[in-house]
């Protein structure tokens, strides 16, 4: 970084000529440009990515569990969730666009130590659940060779590290390169493959197999006193989760006060039918009993390839499936970090953790990241994989949703203390509806983390303690860590505007 500083000696005149005051502006125009980063990304663009980031399919077996009734379920958490998180954080994101996504909007609201707490949450939820979508993706792109492999604790945990690392790699090359990898993988490995196996499903009904559920009215309702699956419905809230993350992609969007109001509709739109899709295709496909949590999709699909002749290709649908879950994987890596930067300079991390390399990349907090991710895998070398599977969605899940709190009352606060800022969305009905979203959206977070202390039936009953436990103590720590990490901050770590 080059550091240009102006002095004036005691007696010299105040103010500069007009050609030397304009050839300041210049310098300044120019130091600015060369540290922002650079706008590339399209409304097109901006979908791709976000739609990739929400659409989480990896979650889906877990969903057919319920049968027709998960049509239910991801319209009510859409409903009652997904909208009131998307609209408030349009809200938010266009009347707040700099970089740093819910870190800005909360601190604004808050102050810094909010602030800090909300994106901690956001980071370190990922941080947590990187490992089980990761091995439904070593799942799928394994399952056509070794379909016994993904109950072998060793495997996963070495095949996890070894993705993750390359895709840190990747991101350390900074948004353009990122960008284009978040296109290809949510168009050929999410959207292009969820429609294939959806048609693929009702040609498997069609030549007469046994349907997987029961397809009636009366099963469009879930049965809510069955406890064994109520933990599976924060699976639907972790699927949805995430929109909000598309807005540190903002500032790298051409026209971020409008092209990012536009995203987020569509992806949410396009997220709620895909995530649909899935789901059915495995509830239909594969009896409820039947299906696995990390293997579900490919159990799905080796089915319906049986049945269509189509077996040979299982290793390629496989591969196809993992390549959509690595661009999702690929889109979170640098989103929640993003803001834990600039958290970071304004004092909460000290200035090791702010450099930043030539590409613009945070490079030591990503690799720092990729560290955490490797110890919380370990996790698999001592559980049973199906039970470490979904300890690392539920306990993420309740971290996100008390970000999703902060995000709530940010859009609220910020209607009265801010109410003149621009923004190029409004939640509509004024404050009212800020207030009706923002109350729906917190009492849905709230139901999903009670949901969560509820352990599923795959959990034995001698397990069943150990489960609550582990999800207990997990929401409980990471909740408290950042209060902690506040606390030790120094006034010498915070990095002055235009340093």
């Amino acid at each position: 970084m080059v550091f240009i500083c102006y002095n004036r000696a005691p007696g010299a005149r105040e103010g500069y000529t007009a050609t030397a005051s304009n050839s300041l502006k210049r310098v300044h125009q120019m130091i600015d440009a060369s540290q922002k980063p650079e706008r590339t990304l399209t409304v097109f663009g901006l979908v791709m990515i976000t739609t990739g980031i929400i659409t989480s399919i990896h979650g889906a077996p877990s969903m057919a569990e319920y049968g027709i009734s998960l049509i239910f379920i991801y319209l009510f958490v859409a409903a009652v969730f997904l909208m009131p998180s998307a609209l408030i954080s349009a809200e938010l994101a266009t009347g707040w666009p700099e970089d740093g996504g819910v870190y800005v909007w909360v601190k604004q609201a808050f102050g810094e130590r909010f602030g800090f707490i909300a994106v901690w949450q956001q980071w370190i939820e990922n941080v947590i659940w990187f490992p089980s979508i990761l091995t439904v993706t070593i799942v799928a792109a394994s399952y056509g060779i070794d379909p016994e492999l993904k109950d072998n604790n060793w495997y996963i945990f070495y095949s996890v590290n070894g993705l993750f690392w390359i895709l840190t790699l990747t991101n350390l090359f900074g948004m353009k390169t990122s960008g284009a990898v978040a296109t290809i993988c949510t168009i050929f490995g999410r959207i292009v493959p969820i429609l294939f196996m959806f048609t693929l499903a009702l040609i498997y009904l069609g030549k007469g197999n046994q349907v997987g559920c029961e397809i009636s009215w009366d099963q469009l309702v879930p049965d809510f006193t069955d406890v064994d699956k109520l933990s599976f419905i924060v699976g639907a809230f972790l699927t949805f989760a995430g929109i909000e993350a598309s807005a540190s992609n903002a500032a790298s969007a051409k026209n971020p006060r409008r092209d990012y109001p536009i995203a987020i509709i569509f992806s949410a739109c396009i997220a709620l039918v895909l995530v649909t899709l899935i789901a059915l295709a495995i509830a239909m496909v594969v009896p409820a009993g039947e299906i696995n949590l990390d293997a579900g999709i490919m159990q799905a699909i080796e089915r319906m390839f049986a049945a269509t002749g189509l077996l040979p290709l299982l290793p390629v649908a496989g591969l196809i499936i993992a390549l959509g879950m690595v661009g999702e994987v690929n889109n979170w890596i640098p989103a929640p970090t993003r803001g834990l930067l600039v958290a970071g300079r304004d004092g909460t991390l000290s200035p090791f953790w702010q450099k930043e390399n030539k590409h613009a990349v945070h490079q030591r907090i990503l690799v720092f990241q990729g560290f955490i991710f490797t110890a919380i895998s370990t996790i698999y070398l001592f559980f049973d994989v199906q039970i470490a599977f979904w300890l690392m969605n539920v306990v993420p899940t309740m971290l996100y949703i008390v970000m999703y709190f902060l995000m709530f009352a940010a859009g609220v606060r910020l209607r009265y203390t801010h109410p003149d800022v621009p923004r190029r969305y409004r939640v509509p009905f004024g404050n009212v509806g800020m207030w009706v979203l923002a109350i729906v959206g917190a009492a849905a977070g709230l139901v999903a983390i009670c949901f969560a202390f509820l352990p599923p039936g795959n959990v034995s009953d001698d397990m069943r303690g150990a489960y609550v436990t582990v999800v207990a103590l997990g929401f409980i720590i990471f909740t408290l860590l950042p209060f902690a990490i506040y606390a030790v901050r120094k006034p010498g770590w915070r990095v002055e505007q235009g340093e």
